[in-house]
């Protein structure tokens, strides 16, 4: 998988923008009908679809409600190290292996790293994926998720993008 991380920033424009709102609204439109909705030519809706992919702007992922499968229990996991380089690989290893910690950041801030993990219940978490990981940290903290207050809208940020970015383009489509 490409590190998109140092890549430099795609320079979309107001169509770019326009098309990816279509598509996080819609994952499964068709070129023709994002054409038709922004009154373009299909093979320009295709040609920037493509080029987006290209870039690693658009990547095909599917997003799984892992509570839907059981894992009712989402924790975010906050840990410093501090203990040396051996044991940072032993927390990188730990991390790799470990299928239920689903996403890992290195980070700046109060936390070194941070780990979101899903687990069916909060016992199992805790024997299970915390209690092997507290002995490669220094400092060890978790917060349980107990409910959702926003879902992340790639639809807002766009328009939040379009409007700072393209303030004086004409809105004939409200996408």
């Amino acid at each position: 998988m490409a590190d998109y991380s140092v890549m430099r920033p795609f320079a979309a424009d107001d169509l770019d923008i326009q098309i990816l709102q279509l598509l996080a609204k819609d994952a499964k439109m068709q070129f023709k009908q994002i054409a038709e909705s922004l009154d373009v030519d299909q093979r320009t809706v295709a040609k920037r679809i493509n080029c987006m992919r290209e870039k690693g702007v658009i990547r095909d992922k599917v997003e799984i409600d892992w509570s839907r499968l059981g894992f009712g229990i989402s924790a975010y996991v906050g840990s410093e190290t501090g203990l040396g380089q051996r044991d940072v690989a032993k927390l990188y290893e730990f991390i790799a292996k470990e299928p239920r910690v689903i996403a890992a950041y290195e980070t700046i801030g109060d936390e070194e790293y941070f780990l979101q993990v899903v687990e069916e219940n909060v016992q199992s978490l805790r024997t299970e994926v915390l209690g092997p990981l507290e002995p490669l940290t220094a400092d060890l903290r978790s917060s349980i998720i107990s409910s959702k207050i926003k879902n992340g809208s790639d639809i807002e940020l766009l328009q939040f993008i379009r409007k700072r970015k393209f303030p004086s383009e004409r809105r004939t489509q409200n996408v």
